[in-house]
């Protein structure tokens, strides 16, 4: 097996994900990492074993000649850093969000077209209870998908970092977790048609876990209202004001619900069909059962083993760059929704990529 170079451009605590990911798969040398505090990429690199560290990216790219980056700065930054990753022969992952504008986003993909590299954008989905999940997402289970709900909500990040401050960040809660749970629903109802969105600072005045008070000038609170194919709604929700961490996604269909990592639970199938599980109690509802059989997830099947196969082998991974760009495109016109008050279009093309069975959104029988 052909050992692949790989570095990683940005030396933050996100960082650590990717580099032990990278060390659990085979035939990776981790040639070098980058951060604009030396000392931070030092650190790194004698912590994991990385061979070189740098404070200049453009110097990286050009003595490791990496095969593979990994990109973890900042928001805004993800746009330009990618770029120059692929134009000097890198295949690219990059953290969420894609970047912090559609317009950015697009540069993108045409970079990755012109230098015929890949560009793979986090968010990352494909794990057990959601893989699993998805077949149950069918008529026999739950009927025809009438609407859905996807959020992910915390008290917001714990540090006075760039994250609060929105001339580096660009945003707020929108980037930095709604693109997660827009991630799960698009993946499962497929395109967006139309958004509307509420976006504010309800916040204006912040004290953090060790006490620092802040004004922050990003979101902190948002919700957006989808529509999809058949006319079928769901409602995506990102905020950095709850006291504990909300992050979950609800399918309903006419004649059941599928509920993922809701209220403590990997999976939940409310359903009168006959599936492999156990019957439990949950929300007094009746005929919920915990499904069995989840698949395995070994490193492999984790982000980084998906990005790097796509690699060796050219077989596109579930999480694609049109994939991202749609994404982006709904985060970007949910602020101008907001700012505007107008409901606005999206344009994008983006397909499902598991087996979802025609028709689950068309509603031109009895049901």
């Amino acid at each position: 097996m052909k050992i692949l170079k790989v570095a990683f451009l940005g030396a933050g605590e996100i960082s650590d994900r990717f580099i032990i990911m990278s060390k659990k798969l085979q035939a990776l040398q981790l040639c070098g990492i980058y951060s604009r505090n030396i000392n931070n990429a030092k650190s790194k690199a004698k912590k994991y074993e990385i061979k070189n560290f740098y404070n200049n990216y453009e110097t990286m790219l050009k003595i490791e000649k990496p095969n593979c980056v990994v990109i973890t700065t900042p928001h805004s930054l993800h746009a330009k850093h990618t770029i120059a990753c692929m134009k000097a022969g890198a295949h690219v992952l990059v953290e969420k969000p894609v970047a912090t504008s559609f317009a950015d986003a697009k540069k993108m993909l045409v970079a990755s077209k012109k230098y015929k590299k890949l560009l793979m954008g986090l968010p990352f989905d494909h794990y057990p209870n959601y893989t699993r999940a998805l077949d149950f997402v069918q008529e026999k289970y739950i009927g025809k998908i009438t609407s859905g709900h996807s959020e992910l909500s915390f008290p917001g990040p714990p540090r006075n970092n760039w994250y609060y401050d929105k001339k580096i960040a660009e945003g707020g809660a929108i980037l930095d977790v709604g693109c997660y749970a827009l991630s799960r629903i698009i993946s499962i109802l497929g395109a967006v048609k139309k958004v509307s969105a509420f976006v504010n600072i309800l916040l204006p005045k912040r004290i953090l876990a060790n006490g620092d008070k802040i004004q922050p000038t990003v979101d902190d609170n948002a919700v957006m209202i989808l529509e999809f194919e058949g006319g079928v709604f769901a409602t995506v929700k990102a905020s950095w004001c709850h006291s504990f961490v909300e992050n979950h996604t609800v399918i309903y269909g006419r004649k059941g619900t599928v509920f993922i990592n809701t209220d403590n639970n990997p999976l939940i199938v409310k359903t009168k069909a006959k599936i492999a599980g156990k019957k439990v109690a949950f929300r007094n509802l009746d005929n919920c059962f915990a499904p069995t059989g989840f698949p395995k997830f070994e490193a492999e099947d984790d982000i980084m083993g998906r990005f790097i196969n796509w690699v060796r082998t050219g077989l596109q991974p579930i999480y694609n760059a049109e994939q991202s760009l749609h994404i982006m495109e709904v985060m970007d016109k949910a602020y101008l929704s907001s700012k505007t008050g107008k409901t606005q279009k999206i344009t994008t093309p983006f397909k499902v990529w598991w087996k979802k069975a025609k028709g689950l959104q068309q509603f031109k029988e009895y049901v």
